[in-house]
């Protein structure tokens, strides 16, 4: 499968709730496309949803780099947002 199929596979695996198998299919995707931004924000949800949310915060900060990378500083600025909420889940727990 390409990294988009993968990608793909994984947002119809996660809207049913199969969280275990979307975080293989973004990683499959990102082992294909290292520079595959939304496949890391995915697998960011995916990662919080089955309790890793400390990689989470790894796959939010890799999203916001290649934004930057790319020049698109603006869609990295909106992920700053919930990658702050997800560091204050981990840092003061889920109260």
């Amino acid at each position: 499968m390409k990294a988009n199929e993968l990608y793909q596979q994984g947002r119809d695996r996660g809207r049913n709730g199969q969280y275990k198998e979307a975080f293989d299919d973004f990683t499959q995707a990102i082992n294909l496309n290292p520079d595959f931004a939304e496949a890391y924000i995915y697998r960011s949800h995916a990662r919080t949803l089955t309790g890793d949310k400390q990689g989470a915060v790894t796959d939010f900060q890799k999203a916001i780099d290649i934004y930057k990378a790319r020049g698109r500083a603006d869609i990295a600025d909106m992920l700053l947002t919930p990658l702050q909420a997800l560091k204050n889940e981990i840092e003061w727990g889920d109260e």
